[in-house]
Formats: C-alpha cells, sequence, structure tokens
C-alpha cells in the first residue's frame, strides 16, 4: 500500500469489563482514504481518542512517522502531523473564521501568545489562514463570525480548523453529521481534493455506508473491539462477518 504513516501494535483499551480495543494490529498508509466502521460500541471512538492522545492506551504500541508516541501528550502528537474533529462542532463561535484559524496557525509558528487583533498585520499567518480557507471553499466568509454558519460550513471550518495545524495524518469523527445533501456532499468533494494534493491523509468514522464505500480507498471494520474486515469497499461489501454483524442488508 505504500508508505506508513501509522502503525498499531497489539492495542488494548478496555472500561472495567467492556472492551473496545483487542490486540489490534493495523497500519495506516500514505495518501489511502480508510474508513473505520462497525456497530455502536465497536470501539471506533474510543480508537482514535487512543491514537490521538485524548485516552491512553492500556497496553500495546503507537508509531508514528517511524516515532514511538504511545505516551506522548496530545499537543506532541498535534507538532507531529497528527490531527482530528469531532462528532460535535468545535470551534470558537464568537470569534470570526479568520481568528478561528489564526490561533493554530499561530500555535505552530510558537506564537500562540499574540495578540488576536493583531494577527491579520502578520503577513505569514495572513497567508497561511487564507490558503486553508480557499482550500475548504470558506475564503469570502473569513470574517464572519463563526456562530452565523449554516451547520454544513461550520462542519468545514472544523476540518480547516484541524488542516491550519498542517497534519499529516487527520482522523474525521463522522464529519457528515447532521448534514443536508448538499452540504454533505460539498464537504465529501473537499476530502477528496485535499487527499489528491498528497499533503494529509484522511481516516474517518462514519456511519453513512454509502459515502464509506464511494469516498474510502479501504475500510477496516470493527466489532466489540476486534478488527472483523480490512480491504477494498467491495471486498468489505463481500465479508460475510461483516455483513452478519454491521451491513446486514444494507448492501444486500
Amino acid at each position: 500500500m505504500g508508505e506508513s504513516l501509522l502503525d498499531v501494535r497489539m492495542l488494548n483499551k478496555a472500561f472495567g469489563t467492556v472492551v473496545t480495543a483487542k490486540d489490534l494490529n493495523f497500519s495506516l498508509y500514505r495518501g489511502i482514504i480508510t474508513s473505520i466502521i462497525g456497530p455502536n460500541g465497536a470501539g471506533k471512538s474510543t480508537l482514535i481518542n487512543v491514537l490521538t492522545g485524548l485516552l491512553a492506551a492500556d497496553s500495546g504500541e503507537i508509531w508514528f512517522q517511524g516515532r514511538e508516541i504511545t505516551n506522548e501528550p496530545i499537543h506532541r502528537r498535534v507538532k507531529q502531523g497528527l490531527g482530528r474533529s469531532f462528532q460535535v462542532v468545535n470551534v470558537f463561535g464568537n470569534l470570526t473564521l479568520f481568528e478561528n484559524l489564526a490561533i493554530p496557525v499561530l500555535a505552530l509558528r510558537r506564537r500562540a501568545k499574540g495578540m488576536i487583533k493583531s494577527i491579520a498585520r502578520l503577513k505569514e499567518v495572513r497567508e497561511d489562514v487564507e490558503m486553508v480557507l480557499t482550500q475548504v471553499g470558506l475564503l469570502d466568509e473569513a470574517y464572519m463570525i463563526a456562530r452565523s454558519l449554516s451547520h454544513g460550513d461550520q462542519r468545514l471550518l472544523e476540518v480547516a480548523i484541524a488542516l491550519a495545524a498542517k497534519p499529516r495524518l487527520l482522523f474525521l469523527d463522522e464529519p457528515t453529521a447532521g448534514m443536508n445533501p448538499v452540504e454533505r456532499s460539498r464537504i465529501l468533494e473537499t476530502i477528496r481534493q485535499l487527499s489528491q494534493t498528497g499533503k494529509v491523509t484522511f481516516v474517518i468514522v462514519e456511519h453513512d455506508m454509502d459515502i464509506v464505500f464511494s469516498l474510502s480507498d479501504r475500510v477496516i471494520a470493527l466489532h466489540r473491539g476486534k478488527i472483523i474486515g480490512d480491504g477494498s469497499p467491495e471486498q468489505i461489501k463481500m465479508n460475510p462477518q461483516v455483513r452478519e454483524v454491521y451491513l446486514g442488508e444494507e448492501v444486500a
């Protein structure tokens, strides 16, 4: 599949008697859009939380770009190029889009303590922010207050905030949740275009199988913390165990 970005080795995570990751072994590869699917409680969001540092693994190893990050804090993982979005929209509603993006840009440049009001005068910051807003199609709304955006555009803004930190690998947790069909098509096309640049690799947790099968190069299916399927969308569609525990008649 090409160059490995992230490697998971014998990863385990449990909450009491509830096992959410059991001896997981897999790699994520540069330029391959990967979707993680599974029924509720399969361990999808927990896995992202462990990989990105929000939760600690019980055991096992996580390697990113050849470096072990199992016990690294979140901010160090972000600086190394590991990013994420959340199921619930997570933006600064009272700030403009420009200001929302300037925060991670300044942090990346180690200038996060600078005053927000002065950032527009920093040419390099302004150029970085405008570039990301252009990538997600929100440049014309740069000076709008974030809370005034539609739900779909707020989701796009959240992706833009993650992109502003210049991730090499970006996890998107249900990026189309709550979107109408037009908004959904827009964000999916944005992900496709960004992936084609080769600068960022996407891993998506998604329940909509139409999205999963149309967007993904690879699909990993989880059930009770274990991988029960890993392959191309067509391979996953035909996997009898995945069909039994999750897809059912959806792909019949």
